[in-house]
Protein backbone atom coordinates (compact mmCIF):
# COMPACT_ATOMS: atom_id res chain seq x y z
CA UNK A 1 0.00 0.00 0.00
CA UNK A 2 2.86 2.38 0.77
CA UNK A 3 4.43 1.62 -2.59
CA UNK A 4 1.24 2.67 -4.42
CA UNK A 5 0.90 5.88 -2.40
CA UNK A 6 4.56 6.63 -2.93
CA UNK A 7 4.18 6.17 -6.72
CA UNK A 8 1.22 8.55 -6.63
CA UNK A 9 3.28 11.21 -4.85
CA UNK A 10 6.17 10.76 -7.27
CA UNK A 11 3.78 11.10 -10.22
CA UNK A 12 2.14 14.19 -8.69
CA UNK A 13 5.52 15.84 -8.02
CA UNK A 14 6.69 14.99 -11.52
CA UNK A 15 3.59 16.57 -13.05
CA UNK A 16 4.04 19.69 -10.87
CA UNK A 17 7.72 19.92 -11.78
CA UNK A 18 7.02 19.60 -15.51
CA UNK A 19 4.19 22.14 -15.18
CA UNK A 20 6.47 24.67 -13.48
CA UNK A 21 9.06 24.23 -16.23
CA UNK A 22 6.38 24.65 -18.92
CA UNK A 23 5.07 27.84 -17.28
CA UNK A 24 8.61 29.21 -16.98
CA UNK A 25 9.31 28.49 -20.65
CA UNK A 26 6.01 30.07 -21.71
CA UNK A 27 6.66 33.18 -19.59
CA UNK A 28 10.17 33.50 -21.04
CA UNK A 29 8.88 33.22 -24.59
CA UNK A 30 6.19 35.83 -23.93
CA UNK A 31 8.76 38.19 -22.39
CA UNK A 32 11.14 37.73 -25.32
CA UNK A 33 8.31 38.44 -27.77
CA UNK A 34 7.31 41.59 -25.92
CA UNK A 35 10.94 42.80 -25.81
CA UNK A 36 11.34 42.15 -29.54
CA UNK A 37 8.26 44.26 -30.27
CA UNK A 38 9.48 47.07 -28.02
CA UNK A 39 12.94 46.97 -29.62
CA UNK A 40 11.38 47.07 -33.07
CA UNK A 41 9.40 50.19 -32.16
CA UNK A 42 12.52 51.90 -30.81
CA UNK A 43 14.45 51.09 -33.98
CA UNK A 44 11.60 52.39 -36.13
CA UNK A 45 11.41 55.66 -34.17
CA UNK A 46 15.18 56.06 -34.38
CA UNK A 47 15.09 55.58 -38.14
CA UNK A 48 12.27 58.12 -38.49
CA UNK A 49 14.20 60.62 -36.34
CA UNK A 50 17.26 60.30 -38.60
CA UNK A 51 15.13 60.70 -41.73
CA UNK A 52 13.57 63.85 -40.25
CA UNK A 53 17.00 65.25 -39.38
CA UNK A 54 18.31 64.56 -42.90
CA UNK A 55 15.25 66.18 -44.45
CA UNK A 56 15.70 69.31 -42.33
CA UNK A 57 19.41 69.35 -43.15
CA UNK A 58 18.65 69.41 -46.87
CA UNK A 59 16.11 72.19 -46.28
CA UNK A 60 18.66 74.22 -44.30
CA UNK A 61 21.36 73.78 -46.95
CA UNK A 62 18.97 74.89 -49.68
CA UNK A 63 17.97 77.95 -47.63
CA UNK A 64 21.64 78.82 -47.05
CA UNK A 65 22.45 78.38 -50.72
CA UNK A 66 19.64 80.74 -51.70
CA UNK A 67 20.31 83.28 -48.91
CA UNK A 68 23.59 83.22 -47.00
CA UNK A 69 22.02 85.33 -44.21
CA UNK A 70 19.66 82.47 -43.29
CA UNK A 71 20.02 81.97 -39.54
CA UNK A 72 18.09 78.72 -39.01
CA UNK A 73 15.99 78.61 -35.85
CA UNK A 74 13.24 76.69 -37.61
CA UNK A 75 11.14 73.77 -36.53
CA UNK A 76 9.30 71.41 -38.86
CA UNK A 77 6.56 69.10 -37.61
CA UNK A 78 4.95 66.21 -39.45
CA UNK A 79 3.14 63.00 -38.54
CA UNK A 80 6.41 61.14 -37.80
CA UNK A 81 7.84 63.73 -35.41
CA UNK A 82 9.63 67.03 -35.34
CA UNK A 83 12.96 68.37 -36.49
CA UNK A 84 14.68 71.54 -35.41
CA UNK A 85 17.30 73.58 -37.20
CA UNK A 86 19.46 75.32 -34.62
CA UNK A 87 21.09 78.71 -35.19
CA UNK A 88 23.41 78.47 -38.19
CA UNK A 89 27.00 79.25 -37.24
CA UNK A 90 29.35 81.51 -39.14
CA UNK A 91 28.65 84.22 -41.69
CA UNK A 92 29.13 84.81 -45.37
CA UNK A 93 30.07 82.25 -47.99
CA UNK A 94 32.62 80.16 -46.08
CA UNK A 95 33.02 78.14 -42.89
CA UNK A 96 29.38 77.68 -41.88
CA UNK A 97 27.98 75.20 -39.37
CA UNK A 98 24.49 73.73 -39.47
CA UNK A 99 23.11 71.61 -36.61
CA UNK A 100 19.90 69.64 -36.89
CA UNK A 101 17.92 67.65 -34.33
CA UNK A 102 15.27 65.13 -35.41
CA UNK A 103 12.89 63.63 -32.85
CA UNK A 104 10.38 60.82 -33.28
CA UNK A 105 8.74 59.40 -30.17
CA UNK A 106 11.48 58.96 -27.57
CA UNK A 107 14.30 58.87 -30.14
CA UNK A 108 16.41 61.90 -31.00
CA UNK A 109 19.11 61.98 -33.69
CA UNK A 110 21.49 64.91 -34.21
CA UNK A 111 23.41 65.96 -37.32
CA UNK A 112 26.30 68.40 -37.35
CA UNK A 113 27.25 69.73 -40.78
CA UNK A 114 30.32 71.87 -41.42
CA UNK A 115 30.33 73.66 -44.76
CA UNK A 116 33.54 74.76 -46.41
CA UNK A 117 31.71 77.11 -48.81
CA UNK A 118 28.22 77.87 -50.13
CA UNK A 119 28.85 79.32 -53.59
CA UNK A 120 29.24 78.57 -56.47
CA UNK A 121 28.15 75.19 -55.11
CA UNK A 122 27.77 73.91 -51.58
CA UNK A 123 30.94 72.16 -50.45
CA UNK A 124 30.46 70.04 -47.34
CA UNK A 125 33.56 69.64 -45.18
CA UNK A 126 31.91 67.16 -42.79
CA UNK A 127 28.45 65.71 -42.25
CA UNK A 128 28.19 63.52 -39.20
CA UNK A 129 25.75 62.22 -36.67
CA UNK A 130 26.73 63.27 -33.17
CA UNK A 131 25.55 62.49 -29.67
CA UNK A 132 26.25 66.03 -28.43
CA UNK A 133 26.72 69.12 -30.56
CA UNK A 134 30.23 70.56 -30.39
CA UNK A 135 30.33 73.09 -33.25
CA UNK A 136 26.92 74.74 -32.87
CA UNK A 137 25.64 77.96 -31.42
CA UNK A 138 22.90 77.28 -28.91
CA UNK A 139 19.89 79.55 -28.55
Amino acid sequence: MFARARCGYVFLLSVLFVGVIAVAITATMLMLGWLAIANSQIMQQSSKALTLAETCAEHALLQLYEDNTYDGLESVTNSDGICAILRVGGAGNENRTVCIEGTSGASTRRLEIVLQRLLPSVLVYSWQEVKVFTSCTYD
